[in-house]
Formats: structure tokens, sequence, C-alpha cells
């Protein structure tokens, strides 16, 4: 029995992966907007039925190296006392972690982000609701916002160097928007 559903579990993340990848390719050739449902099930080879069993929207579709870096780090973090410096280990302990395909789906993900207004819009949408869902009280909330803050602009630093063939290093460009927002805070208080 455990055969059988490793094996189903198996073909279930291959048909995730395919109609991820196939809403890619798709959204890198045509943008976001231009892009059916329809569009994607047949390029990933399953029935528009079958894409909203994996997916509610296109865009999730897109997004779903995001949703599992989110969940790595929730898993990450766990539930003991969170700190901001907790957090910000755990982030930079995942994006370590996250390579190979993983990091370049998100590499992909990030340059489209950079030029699709409509992906965009639906990945801080997805990200605030995530937030809401995880992070009930107020303290928790704003921290996690925060280093979402200098989280998107590192994966935005980084994708611009990675797409312009420079060598960039992720979890150093986090560190340093995490310590520049640090800075800012500071300024902040002394005002």
């Amino acid at each position: 029995m455990t055969d059988t559903t490793d094996l189903r579990e198996r073909r279930r993340l291959a048909t995730r992966a395919d109609i991820e990848a196939a809403a890619l390719d798709l959204f890198t050739q045509r943008g976001s907007e231009r892009t059916t449902v329809d569009d994607i099930a047949v390029a990933a080879g399953v029935s528009p039925r079958t894409f909203f069993r994996y997916f509610p929207t296109k865009e999730d579709a897109a997004l779903g190296t995001n949703r599992a870096f989110d969940e790595a780090i929730t898993a990450r973090v766990g539930s003991g006392t969170v700190t901001l410096a907790v957090v910000v280990e755990a982030v930079a302990a995942t994006l370590a972690e996250f390579g190979g395909a993983p990091i370049d789906r998100l590499l992909r993900v990030r340059c489209l982000l950079n030029h699709d207004d409509n992906l965009r819009r639906a990945a801080l949408r997805t990200e605030a609701d995530q937030c809401r869902a995880v992070h009930r009280d107020l303290r928790a909330r704003v921290m996690a916002e925060t280093v979402n803050v200098a989280m998107r602009a590192a994966l935005d630093e980084w994708a611009t160097h990675r797409a312009a063939g420079e060598d960039a290093d992720l979890v150093e460009i986090f560190h340093e928007a995490c310590a520049v927002q640090s800075r800012m805070f500071e300024g902040f208080h002394r005002e």
C-alpha cells in the first residue's frame, strides 16, 4: 500500500510541477494577462478541470515556488518565541537551502514579477493573505511584513544581477537588505 501511495504522491507532484512549468513558460512568452487557464492546461497535458484541482487561478500556478518557499520558512520558524532575528535567520537558511531547480524557478518568477504587473499584484495579494493566515497578532504580522519587504528587495536585486549574467549570492544580498532596513529603522527612532 505504501508503494501505491508513494507513486500517487510522485505523480501528483509531477503534475503540479508540469502545470507550474507550463504557466511560467507561457507567462514568459505572452504575459499572464494574455494566457488562459486552457492554454496552460494544454501545454501541461492536463484538462482545465485537473488544473483547478491543483491551483485556484492561473497566477497561482506560476507562484508555486513562492508558496513552497514560504511554507519552508514557516516550518523553520516553528511555534516557539518568534523574534525578528529568528525570522531573518529562517529566511536566510531557507534561501541557502533552496538550490537547483527551485532556485532557478524562483529566479524566473522574480524576473516575471519585474515585468508583469498582473502577476506582481497576484504575488503581493497571495503574500498578504498568507501573512494574515499565519500571523494573527499585530507584532508577528509587522515582523513578517518587515522581513517580506527586505526579502522582496533582495530577490529583485539578485534577479537583476543574475539576469545580467552576473554572479550574485542571494543570502548575502538578503542580509545586506536587512542591514539597510535596520539602519533605516534606527534613523526613524532618532527623528
